[in-house]
């Protein structure tokens, strides 16, 4: 048992060190990927906002399950500034469109079939995966599984990333 944790815990260094792991503070990889609604889209055109970029796909509960408070969230605060961009990893994209159209999403929604970009680029291990990047395009947080975006918590954070406060909505 003592063998096998040190070789986890080994390995976990040894990827850390390599840099497989994106580090918060650090600039956030380009990423240009198809948009749902048509043409592509460059994550570098949203520099001046703040983006909440979330790896997700329809096959994945968690990812499903956070997905409203993702809509939520942009509602409540895209008139300030913050961008959410949700890159969807499922292969059929069948399935993609009718999901977002039975959840009236309106999010910005990126295909990237099979995750490839998600793992190469961003080095995303499990889904749902999200990045919170500020208006100079640096990574501020990672947050590795769900989330409640539009809680008390995430709208205070992100405000403070907006340089605005809950009364000036």
């Amino acid at each position: 048992m003592a063998a096998v944790v040190a070789a986890a815990f080994g390995y976990v260094q040894l990827a850390e060190n390599k840099g497989y792991a994106l580090q918060v503070g650090s600039a956030a990889p380009p990423l240009r990927l198809p948009a749902l609604a048509g043409g592509e889209h460059d994550l570098g055109s949203e520099r001046g906002k703040v983006v909440v970029l979330n790896f997700w796909a329809t096959w994945c509960p968690p990812c499903v399950a956070e997905m409203p408070s993702l809509e939520r969230l942009e509602r409540e605060l895209g008139a300030a500034g913050l961008s959410v961009v949700a890159v969807s990893t499922d292969e059929d994209e069948a399935a993609l469109r009718s999901f977002v159209a039975e959840q009236r999403l309106t999010l910005r929604i990126l295909r990237d079939p099979g995750g490839r970009v998600a793992a190469e680029v961003y080095h995303v291990t499990g889904y749902p995966e999200t990045f919170v990047i500020d208006r100079e395009g640096r990574i501020r947080r990672h947050v590795v599984g769900p989330a409640e975006w539009d809680s008390a918590e995430w709208l205070s954070r992100l405000r403070a990333l907006l340089g605005v406060s809950a009364l000036a909505r």
